[in-house]
């Protein structure tokens, strides 16, 4: 299985259907998409300025990425809405405000965004790999250090609290799309993408 995180930031590019069509039918092996927050999680921050903890404003955002999975969900009909880490089927969306409210390696701050959610889920399901497919272009077959993502914004500070050992990471921006249309395995469309190292 593979985890794909979607960033919360496609809510607002207008290729988000086609992104997410084109992800469901390219990807042939099981997969389960972990969406981001975007404006849902950016009015969660606003609103947490105002006599609202940081753990409950956490589990505020972790909702509001399942509303970004929701309108996701809107476009592909398809994807499956899972809460556990039990009974995925092919094609998945997680919802993960239910598991993480109560899990307690996984910390309740906001250095613990969806990038993190999909860090931790990326480590403890069986999953060959985790792709970030970020809104912004990041070029093709670079090789990014972990750190120099978080220096940029790219990637949470808490990213790798959650790894464990496993290490088979990809980030991709707007250029999947092309890419999606060109190429006919994954390993092939793997080979494209940039690969993140600690």
């Amino acid at each position: 299985m593979w985890v794909i995180k979607i960033g919360g930031s496609w809510i607002k590019n207008p290729n988000l259907k086609r992104l997410v069509l084109l992800t469901s039918s390219f990807f042939r092996e099981k997969f389960v998409i972990v969406p981001g927050g975007g404006i849902f999680a950016d009015s969660v921050r606003e609103a947490s300025k105002y006599n609202v903890s940081e753990q409950t404003g956490h589990f505020l955002a972790l909702k509001a990425t399942e509303i970004f999975g929701y309108l996701i969900k809107s476009m592909n009909s398809n994807l499956h809405l899972t809460a556990n880490l039990d009974n995925f089927r092919e094609k998945n969306l997680w919802m993960p405000s239910k598991k993480l409210k109560n899990e307690i390696e996984f910390e309740k701050n906001w250095e613990s965004t969806s990038d993190s959610v999909a860090s931790w889920l990326y480590s403890n399901t069986a999953s060959s790999g985790l792709i970030y497919i970020k809104s912004l272009s990041l070029g093709l077959k670079n090789k990014y250090k972990i750190k120099e993502l978080q220096k940029r914004n790219i990637l949470d500070k808490n990213f790798v609290k959650y790894l464990k050992k496993k290490k088979k990471i990809f980030i991709i921006g707007p250029e999947i799309l092309e890419l999606y249309e060109r190429q006919e395995c994954l390993d092939d469309l793997l080979l494209n993408f940039n690969s993140v190292d600690l």
